[in-house]
């Protein structure tokens, strides 16, 4: 019966655990390329009562509608992050979430498509999540659809580009630890949600 290397870190994904990593970015290399769709949530996250997600819907759409600029110079990527309990964040992405990496402690989720307006307004209560009505028929909003012939210029553009970008007209949404330590291994940490987004604006 073989034993595993205590030095060593192993893959809690895979069936038989051969191989083992010396160090933490080893590991998740191999996730990254093994397990890239694993969605499988942990047993470890707990329930969380429905004020507490309540009231963190509210701050996500908050500080998403400040993204939500008039000015003609704020189309485009827009970035920002919410801190959160990892509970309270696959309490209310559960069923979205596309992946899921033990070794990072990170959760993954991507919405785009015709539905995924919608689709996003029910996870958040808000059908108005991801617009912004500046009146006179000027409105901002969250692009999350392309059709068929701007995507397909898009596309084309974004080949020619060296750098990997977010796809136009679609959101992404990833739950992390983030942090650091001093030099007496006195840690700071705490999860946050980042969201990344397309902004586009048009007259109503």
């Amino acid at each position: 019966m073989s034993t595993q290397d205590s030095t060593k870190l192993y893959c809690s994904i895979c069936k038989r655990r051969a191989k083992g990593f010396k160090n933490r970015s080893g590991l998740q290399r191999h996730e990254t390329l093994k397990h890239v769709s694993y969605n499988t949530l942990p047993s470890h996250v707990r329930s969380v009562p429905n004020s507490e997600l309540s009231h963190l819907k509210k701050a996500i759409i908050k500080e998403l509608q400040k993204r939500l600029k008039n000015h003609h110079t704020a189309v485009g990527k827009q970035v920002f992050s919410i801190h959160c309990s990892e509970d309270a964040f696959v309490s209310i992405f559960k069923n979205h979430i596309t992946r899921y990496s033990p070794c990072g402690s990170s959760y993954f989720c991507s919405f785009k498509g015709e539905k995924a307006f919608e689709e996003v307004g029910k996870i958040l209560d808000d059908e108005n999540w991801g617009e912004r009505n500046y009146g006179r028929g000027q409105l901002s909003f969250v692009r999350l659809h392309m059709p068929e012939v701007e995507n397909s210029n898009y596309e084309q553009s974004a080949k020619k580009s060296k750098t990997k970008s977010l796809v136009n007209g679609e959101m992404t949404v990833q739950w992390k630890v983030t942090g650091g330590k001093d030099k007496e291994n006195h840690k700071f940490e705490a999860g946050s949600a980042q969201f990344r987004f397309f902004l586009n604006q048009c007259q109503i």
